[in-house]
């Protein structure tokens, strides 16, 4: 309560003085999905971290973000709840779960900051935010990977059309380590965007998610080309990562492919389809080893640019009956249809 206490107040300081250096914005995102496996506990499959209740409305996000900006400095605060905090964050301590964003920097050189504090992910195209997102639901990919890490981030802008990103951080994905594991993570990233609607990105993440006494080391890299033109989209974009094994040379890896279209239908529609591959039989990333292929079919409407109503068919199969069931059957396939509305203010 302290923390939100303190942080209210600062809304309403930088309310009433605009000619400060503050800026304020807000995000909700509220939906309702059906799983047509009817899950008994209500959850969705564990894979999936957004839109997580079946059969009933719910909140995937809501976030009201402060940030604070001048030449040689800057911070953010973003406090939140919804489905996205307490099933990404279960892990976490009561008081990360509502920290979204937390961080300081300063500008080292004209074209270098440093930040430090718990901040998003380089690793790949999507966010817990859904209207940065050309689909309602995340894909595999990014929902198996980090959506934010916490540590230290250097930022150079070689160019207008480059960026290059170095990160050390607490890990894979933790606001903070266990007390068994003091390994730190490091990553690092380029953006190049050649032309006008074209963005080419590699990230990468190296580090130990091992008990201290056990060092298995894990090496991530995605890598995606999105080219936007027109009333036109598509996105490609791939995952490969390997780990050390205890006892042996072999190396347990895990991978995804995903590609979209988008097409702007009228002013305020918008269609998008997807098609998406994962396989990690080793369990490296998922609570059990399993082959995933997906399909998925979204409409939005913005009926004003701050506001977004959007309906998502999705579908998963598997070669193996991996989804559950009532009464304990267990199935390969899982089908679901989710809708949204998103407001940004």
């Amino acid at each position: 309560m302290g923390l939100m206490g303190l942080f209210l107040s600062s809304l309403l300081l930088a309310q009433t003085t605009p000619s400060q250096p503050f800026s304020i914005e807000g995000y909700v995102e509220a939906y309702f999905a059906y799983d047509f496996n009817m899950p008994e506990h209500h959850e969705r499959p564990h894979f999936l971290y957004n839109f997580k209740r079946h059969n009933e409305f719910s909140l995937n996000l809501g976030l009201v973000k402060l940030q604070y900006q001048q030449e040689q400095v800057r911070a953010n605060l973003s406090v939140m709840t919804g489905n996205y905090a307490q099933y990404n964050l279960a892990d976490e301590p009561a008081w990360a779960q509502m920290v979204y964003e937390a961080s300081v920097g300063i500008r080292l050189l004209e074209n270098l900051w440093l930040d430090m504090g718990v901040m998003p992910s380089h690793i790949g195209f999507e966010s817990a935010i859904g209207m940065e997102c050309w689909h309602l639901g995340r894909s595999l990919m990014a929902e198996n990977s980090p959506y934010f890490l916490t540590g230290a981030r250097f930022t150079y802008s070689y160019n207008e059309n480059l960026d290059i990103i170095l990160w050390l951080t607490n890990g894979w994905q933790n606001v903070q380590r266990t007390k068994r594991n003091q390994s730190l993570g490091m990553g690092a990233g380029v953006n190049y965007r050649p032309i006008e609607g074209m963005v080419i990105n590699y990230a990468n993440y190296f580090g130990n998610e091992y008990p201290q006494t056990i060092r298995l080391n894990r090496f991530f890299n995605n890598f995606y080309w999105q080219y936007q033109w027109a009333t036109y989209g598509i996105t490609v974009g791939a995952d490969l990562g390997i780990e050390e094994r205890l006892f042996t040379r072999n190396l347990n890896k895990w991978y995804g492919t995903t590609i979209s279209l988008q097409k702007r239908l009228w002013e305020s529609f918008r269609v998008a389809l997807r098609g998406e591959y994962y396989s990690d039989q080793a369990a490296v990333i998922l609570e059990e080893g399993m082959r995933l292929s997906g399909v998925s079919l979204n409409v939005d409407f913005e009926p004003a640019k701050n506001a977004l109503l959007r309906i998502e068919g999705r579908r998963f199969l598997s070669p193996e009956p991996v989804f559950e069931r009532p009464a304990g059957l267990m199935s390969r396939g899982n089908s679901s249809i989710v809708t949204s509305l998103a407001i940004k203010f």
